[in-house]
């Protein structure tokens, strides 16, 4: 059980038929989204937050997986082009703090002016229910 629970990362459709992507393709495909400009300095620059990324050799294993996919790009782009790509260097950071990263995230948003704008107050949830928390009431706010 100790070295399944952070498999599901890795590996989630032995979880969920549902959920098939892998946390590197996520990551890689988050990315790869991003304005090309950028992308060299994200990939030396994913930073785990959160109780969950805690779990042993989890920061080796998501480097390791992230960088065999940008790998796998870099070769395909070769084999097209017939010219050499210039590596891409792959870093997945952790720190002593990464527990409560996501709280202290937090409660700095909740500091800030949006923060009104996107809760869920008792009334609401009292009258909707638990679904409520699938809202998301910041992209609503965002005109996302």
């Amino acid at each position: 059980e100790r070295f399944l629970a952070p498999e599901i990362f890795f590996n989630p459709e032995i979880f969920s038929e549902r959920v098939t992507t892998p946390l590197p393709n996520l990551v890689d495909q988050c990315i790869q989204s991003s304005p090309i400009d950028y992308r060299r300095k994200l990939y030396e620059n994913v930073v785990l937050s959160g109780g969950s990324t805690m779990f042993e050799r989890f920061p080796e294993r998501l480097q390791r997986d992230i960088k065999g996919i940008v790998d796998a790009r870099l070769q395909r782009a070769f084999d097209k082009s017939g010219s050499k790509p210039s590596d891409i260097s792959v870093k997945v950071s952790s720190s002593s703090k990464q527990r409560y990263a996501v709280w202290f995230g937090g409660s700095v948003f909740s500091m800030g002016p949006l923060f009104k704008h996107v809760l869920h107050t008792k009334a609401q949830y009292e009258e909707i229910g638990p679904n409520i928390a699938r809202s998301n009431a910041l992209s609503a706010a965002l005109g996302a």
